[in-house]
């Protein structure tokens, strides 16, 4: 019989710290570093979370000062285009504004092709007659 007792408390205390995780509260920028390691591990791929603390201890300045005004959902395309050399004061080819851009738009996209039951969702006709396409020949449906 204790042992049940103590089985439904760990379960509801279980469920509680699943509740509290999960209410993280985001109200936009500016953020602090704090905030940035509590919302980043909702914003950021799996395989990025355990490097996290030490990537944003390393991290410059200018890059930290870039993704806390930021919101929070443009976060992992301003990491990806920082580590892929793109710099925010470029206006050519290198631009990280123009990287990060077309890296969270592609996102929204791909986002749009999936159901809220997980089911892939096809392009309209009228998407596939407009025929519009990123650089990469994928389809664009904006």
């Amino acid at each position: 019989m204790l042992f049940r007792a103590l089985m439904g408390l760990t379960l509801a205390l279980a469920v509680l710290a699943g509740a509290a995780v999960a209410a993280v509260i985001d109200n936009g920028p500016p953020y602090t570093s704090d905030q940035f390691m509590v919302i980043s591990y909702e914003r950021v791929p799996d395989e990025f979370k355990t490097n996290l603390p030490k990537w944003w201890a390393k991290a410059p300045k200018y890059l930290k000062d870039r993704i806390l005004a930021a919101p929070s959902d443009h976060w992992w395309p301003i990491i990806l285009c920082n580590y892929q050399g793109f710099r925010p004061e470029s206006n050519g080819s290198d631009s990280a504004a123009t990287c990060e851009s077309n890296w969270y738009k592609a996102s929204e996209r791909g986002k749009q092709q999936w159901s809220a039951d997980g089911k892939y969702v096809e392009p309209s006709p009228a998407c596939i007659a407009r025929n519009k396409r990123t650089q990469w020949g994928e389809l664009i449906c904006d």
